[in-house]
């Protein structure tokens, strides 16, 4: 933050009658973080504010990486239980129409060719069962969709083209997942991005869907089993997700909500795609948030077109799409950005949200999807990696600076959003959210988004005022010690309340717990340059 602004905020932080204070060296030249800039935010309660679900945070990860044997207990299961037990793992993504399900009259089929992101089986289908029951986690389940279509319906039948799936081969799958599975198969998502793949409008997906799920209660006729979908692409406007919609209302031959487990999203705020490039800046930027907060927005109100009576999810997700950006998805930036996007997706009524990542993949080991060690390619974006491949050969992975900001939002418990409100001019370095939980318990997670690797860093003293008073504050820090700041690449330089993460997903150490100053019903707490601070306030009342 510049001198200048720090100059625009004294002035009217000082009318309100707040009290600060300004840290500046008794002599010499201020450094970055010496001065210290004043903020005040009330949170307010507001019924009207959405609650935390407590199945927000999940993955996405690919169908090829379930058919390679990549989703077992031993590789994931710490992984995902140091997140919470109530997770929802998607299995879809790109090659969800490059696989080949093995299943039923098909088990003994050979794959075709066509099927470069390998064959599913039972034995895939066991161990992914034994990966739920380890972690309490869900699973969705990916369909292909571009050959049950009309052929004539493919958008360009020469690009990666698919195995001969049928739909009664597709169910088979489906009939399998839930026999092994059981209560953990939470849906099954028909096709991935059919906008990108195919040239069905969005009644004519609307169409297929309901042709999937007829097919399906025809096999497991007591499952009670409901599609997930249209899973648009990740265009910032809502379009084909609107005009989805308006498909379902007009048809009065069924409910929505007996058909649709939830209506999904796809949403990247930047992208490596073609000659695409995002950074750090447009990432953590204000006009980012704004723009990601018009498509969150919109995905509300259409989810109120349907009585507010189907989860709205975004199933895919993540900083930047195509693999990510290199020294941006796979940054320290990306622990305060997702952290901030989950709450931010969380405040705008989200039901989930579920990011893409690798799952068997060597740091920085690249490879593009026509590589012949398809599906092993890494991912930037990845929330893991094994450091090398004799690491990946134990089972031992290593935690990117993604997964720290995800382990982050899982400190915050479920409960109501207070309503916090900060202004265009503080959104450019500072994020604040307010959680009120059970037992009046209020926590705040506040993030400041300044460079300490940049000249003229503050920390940010924010002063809050809660809606009653309180007994006693602690805090818990996300930061890195990486000298390098907001684009380091050194993720075992990040640690969150002291503790780091370890080779099987667990975390090290005991949490350091800060105390907070709190008077009455307001706190005050200092955020250094570059960290997020959960704090947890407990209420006198």
């Amino acid at each position: 933050m510049t001198l200048p602004r720090l100059a625009r905020l004294l002035v009217p932080l000082a009318a309100a009658s707040l009290t600060v204070a300004l840290a500046v060296p008794a002599s010499g030249p201020a450094r970055a973080a010496d001065i210290v800039t004043p903020i005040g935010l009330t949170a307010a309660a507001d019924d009207d504010t959405p609650t935390i679900p407590a199945d927000l945070l999940g993955f996405s990860v690919e169908s090829a990486d379930l058919a390679h044997g990549f989703l077992t207990r031993d590789l994931l299961a710490g992984w995902l239980r140091s997140l919470g037990r109530h997770g929802v793992l998607r299995v879809g993504g790109y090659s969800m129409d490059l696989v080949w399900p093995a299943f039923g009259r098909w088990a003994d089929e050979p794959a075709p060719p066509e099927a470069i992101g390998g064959t599913v089986d039972q034995g895939d289908l066991n161990q992914l069962a034994a990966l739920t029951r380890a972690t309490g986690w869900k699973v969705s389940i990916g369909l292909p969709l571009k050959r049950v279509i009309d052929p004539s319906k493919i958008k360009d039948p020469t690009k990666d083209p698919s195995p001969a799936v049928t739909l009664n081969q597709a169910v088979a799958e489906v009939v399998a997942a839930y026999r092994t599975l059981g209560h953990h198969l939470a849906g099954v998502e028909v096709g991935n991005e059919y906008d990108n793949v195919t040239t069905l409008t969005p009644a004519e997906m609307w169409s297929e869907m309901k042709r999937y799920k007829t097919a399906i209660d025809a096999a497991l006729p007591h499952a009670h089993l409901k599609v997930i979908g249209p899973s648009a692409n990740t265009a910032t406007t809502n379009t084909k997700l609107d005009d989805f919609v308006s498909a379902v209302r007009q048809d009065t031959a069924v409910n929505p909500e007996q058909v649709l487990e939830e209506v999904s999203s796809h949403l990247y705020p930047g992208s490596h795609c073609g000659s695409s490039h995002t950074s750090i800046d447009s990432l953590l930027s204000a006009s980012k948030y704004a723009q990601d907060q018009s498509k969150l927005d919109g995905i509300t109100a259409i989810g109120t077109r349907l009585g507010d009576q189907v989860p709205m999810t975004i199933d895919e997700t993540n900083s930047a799409s195509c693999s990510g950006q290199p020294g941006v998805s796979d940054a320290y930036a990306m622990s305060l950005w997702s952290l901030d996007y989950l709450l931010q997706d969380a405040r705008s009524g989200m039901d989930r949200v579920q990011f893409h990542t690798n799952t068997a993949a060597v740091c920085g080991d690249f490879k593009e999807r026509t590589s012949p060690d398809y599906p092993i390619s890494y991912r930037y974006y990845g929330a893991f990696c094994a450091p090398d491949q004799d690491a990946l050969a134990a089972d031992h992975l290593a935690a990117a600076p993604l997964y720290y900001g995800l382990l982050a939002f899982s400190q915050v418990p479920t409960g109501r959003f207070l309503d916090l409100k900060l202004t265009d001019d503080e959104l450019a370095a500072t994020r604040a959210y307010a959680v009120q939980g059970p037992g009046r318990r209020v926590t705040l997670v506040l993030i400041n988004l300044e460079d300490l690797a940049l000249a003229g860093s503050t920390t940010q003293r924010i002063t809050v005022q809660v809606p009653h008073r309180l007994a006693r504050g602690t805090a818990i820090t996300l930061a890195s010690a990486d000298g390098a700041g907001l684009a380091s690449l050194d993720a075992s330089a990040v640690t969150l309340g002291g503790q780091r993460v370890d080779q099987a997903g667990d975390m090290t150490g005991r949490p350091h717990r800060a105390p907070v100053a709190v008077h009455g019903d307001t706190t005050t707490v200092d955020v250094a340059p570059g960290t997020a601070r959960i704090v947890t306030l407990l209420s006198k009342d």
